[in-house]
C-alpha cells in the first residue's frame, strides 16, 4: 500500500484539492492523507469540494504541532507509517505540487533509496563551503559526495528506510530550526534571514540535503527538470508566496510574468474529481492564462 500525503492551513487546501485531482487522474489508487490545523480557517467551499468528490480516498490527520509545516515533514510522514502499518511507502508532496506522470512510475522511485527532486538553485558542489560548515556543526560524516541541492517539496520513502525520517528530524532539531519567534506560522520564506552564509537558510531544505549526504544506504534523485524549474517538469511546483490560487493572471502579463507550466498544470485539475472553485471562476482563470499566455509571447517578441 502507498500513502500520499501533504500538510495545509489556510488557502493551501486549494493546492490540496488540485494534487489530489492530479494524483487521481495519474493513476494513483492509494489513500491519500491530509494533515492540517485550524480547519475552521479553511475555505469552505475547498473543504466541501474534497468531502463529495473524494469518496473516501481521502483522511484528514489534526496536528497540534507548533512546528512550522516546512520543518515538521519528517516527523508526519513517521507518524503516518506509525498509523498504517499496512502501508510500505508513504510519498509526501506540497500541496502546491501538482502531478502530470503515471503514478506506476512514483511508485517505484523509492525501490531505489529515498526519493528526492532538485531545487530551482540546483546547483551545490560537494566541496561547497556551506556543506562543510553542515558537518562542521552537525558533528556528521558524509557517506556520499552530492553536486546538486534538492527540494524539500518531495520525499518517497520506503517503510524499511524510515531511518531517513528519524535522520532529518534528528538533524532539525540538533540545528535548532525550530526555534523561531513565528512559532510555526508564516511562509517559510519568511524564516530565511540574511544569505547563503547563513549555514542553515533554509532549515527544512538544508537538513534534508545534510540527510542525503550523511544517509548510509541508497538515495534516487531527480534533476530540476522534475519539478519544471529547467525544463518542462513531471512534477510541476508552484513556488513562492504568489500561488496559482492567488495570481491575477493579466496583470503579471503586462508585467512581463506569464503564467508558469504550474500555474497551467494547477489550473487543467481544478475540476475532477473536486472542485474547489466555482464553474464560472475556473472558465474565467483558464481564458486568462490562456490570454495571458499570448500577451507574454507579444512581449518576448518585441
Amino acid at each position: 500500500m502507498h500513502i500520499v500525503v501533504t500538510l495545509v492551513e489556510r488557502d493551501f487546501i486549494y493546492g490540496a484539492c488540485t494534487l489530489f485531482n492530479s494524483l487521481t487522474n495519474s493513476g494513483f489508487e492509494g489513500t491519500f492523507v491530509i494533515g492540517y490545523r485550524d480547519r475552521e480557517g479553511m475555505p469552505t467551499k475547498a473543504l466541501e469540494a474534497l468531502s463529495k468528490g473524494a469518496k473516501g480516498k481521502v483522511e484528514w490527520r489534526q496536528q497540534e504541532t507548533p512546528m512550522h509545516f516546512g520543518n515538521y515533514k519528517p516527523w508526519f510522514m513517521q507518524s503516518v507509517l506509525d498509523q498504517y502499518p499496512q502501508a510500505g511507502k508513504v510519498t509526501y508532496m506540497d500541496p502546491d505540487i501538482v502531478c502530470l506522470a503515471p503514478f506506476d512510475w512514483i511508485d517505484s522511485w523509492s525501490d531505489g533509496g529515498p526519493a528526492v527532486c532538485a531545487d530551482v538553485n540546483w546547483m551545490m558542489p560537494a566541496d561547497h563551503p556551506t556543506r562543510h560548515a553542515w558537518l562542521e556543526i552537525s558533528g556528521c560524516h558524509p557517506k556520499r559526495q552530492l553536486n546538486e541541492y534538492f527540494n524539500s517539496g518531495f520525499l518517497s520513502v520506503r517503510r524499511e528506510d524510515a531511518g531517513f525520517l528519524q535522520l532529518w528530524s534528528g538533524l532539525i532539531k540538533r540545528v535548532g530550526a525550530n526555534d523561531n519567534p513565528l512559532e510555526g506560522k508564516g511562509d517559510i520564506a519568511a524564516w530565511r534571514k540574511g544569505g547563503r552564509w547563513m549555514p542553515f537558510l533554509s532549515p527544512n531544505q538544508d537538513t534534508l540535503n545534510l540527510a542525503l549526504m550523511v544517509w548510509e544506504g541508497q538515495v534516487t534523485t531527480f534533476g530540476p527538470d522534475a519539478m519544471g524549474f529547467n525544463a518542462t517538469g513531471f512534477l510541476p511546483h508552484a513556488l513562492g508566496s504568489d500561488k496559482p490560487w492567488r495570481k491575477k493572471y493579466f496583470r503579471n502579463a503586462l508585467a512581463g510574468r506569464p503564467p508558469t507550466q504550474a500555474d497551467k498544470a494547477f489550473w487543467r485539475y481544478t475540476s475532477f474529481p473536486t472542485r474547489p472553485f466555482s464553474k464560472s471562476r475556473i472558465f474565467f482563470t483558464r481564458l486568462a492564462i490562456s490570454i495571458s499566455v499570448a500577451v507574454g509571447r507579444f512581449y518576448r517578441r518585441s
